[in-house]
């Protein structure tokens, strides 16, 4: 491919759209002559006039006003792509890791409030379970639940807390006409993924109830958060909860609480970010705007 001088097209292009020589010299910031020198290169690169004086300004030949149409074309389209580039470098895309509930149940019904400061960042959210690794290749920001030394690979810092407690529908405990956390038996106990979790808060919760520790025994076995939360919400029984994943529905007394006993205290939604890489500026963009939010842990965000 055989081009002509691109500074000579670029002059051309500015010359042919402004229809002024003094006005395209003033946009290159060039001189006048320059731009002019530069017009009669590509003449004579092509071999035909493409500008001619007229009276004090200048007009553009039957073949200027041909090329015009193609050159301005594809600088326009040179100049369109190169700005969704530098935007795209600008800001890149964002890939947030999270457990099932608390990317649906806390995370997702506040996302308008960040579209709406940061438009230009781009966000993809995907579920990571609490059983699989997290690869810090392919993720800018996570959320898990669990201590800092657990995600040796991220720097951690805590968003959440992470007790759990008993949470049920209204509509449940009035339909079973349960009274008190003497009525437990009454209720249909939902497990999230395993049975381990019900018989952690019995055994707590034993110091100041009488409770049969074989009640863990029975109730469904939900494969994840999310369906255990539907399960909740829906009516089907009592389940132990997240109270920081779940504050906006026990706020809204769409979910109650049978007692403030929690379990897994210790431990704290936390903030992941890779120490293996750095940290784009929308990535941090999008934790600090995470930890800023109503309810997290002000502790501040990692900083690189």
């Amino acid at each position: 491919m055989k081009l002509p001088p691109l500074q000579s097209l670029r002059s051309f292009e500015a010359v042919a759209r402004m229809r002024s020589v003094t006005r395209a010299a003033d946009e290159l910031c060039v001189s006048h002559s320059a731009v002019s020198h530069q017009i009669r290169k590509l003449e004579e690169w092509l071999g035909l006039s493409l500008v001619e004086r007229n009276g004090r300004g200048i007009r553009l030949t039957e073949a200027g006003e041909r090329y015009k149409i193609k050159v301005c074309e594809a600088f326009e389209m040179i100049n369109g792509e190169t700005e969704l580039l530098r935007q795209r470098e600008a800001s890149p895309l964002v890939r947030v890791s999270c457990l099932p509930m608390f990317a649906v149940s806390w995370l997702m019904p506040q996302m308008h409030d960040f579209w709406g400061k940061h438009p230009e960042v781009q966000v993809a959210v995907q579920y990571w379970r609490a059983t699989n690794t997290i690869d810090p290749s392919i993720v800018d920001v996570a959320v898990q639940h669990g201590n800092p030394g657990e995600f040796p690979d991220f720097v951690a810092m805590p968003l959440l807390e992470g007790v759990t407690i008993p949470v049920a529908s209204p509509e449940y405990l009035e339909r079973i006409d349960y009274k008190n956390l003497s009525d437990l038996t009454k209720l249909t106990l939902l497990h999230d993924e395993a049975k381990d979790f019900w018989r952690m808060w019995l055994r707590k919760a034993s110091t100041e109830y009488d409770f049969d520790m074989s009640l863990a025994e029975a109730g469904p076995i939900y494969p994840d958060g999310n369906l255990t939360l539907a399960a909740c919400l829906a009516g089907e029984g009592v389940a132990l909860l997240p109270r920081g994943v779940v504050l906006s529905q026990l706020r809204a007394k769409t979910l109650v609480a049978l007692s403030n006993i929690g379990i897994q205290e210790d431990k704290s939604y936390l903030l992941l970010t890779p120490t293996s890489r750095p940290v784009s500026r929308s990535a941090l963009i999008f934790a600090q705007w995470m930890q800023s939010l109503p309810g997290t842990i002000k502790l501040g965000v990692p900083r690189r």
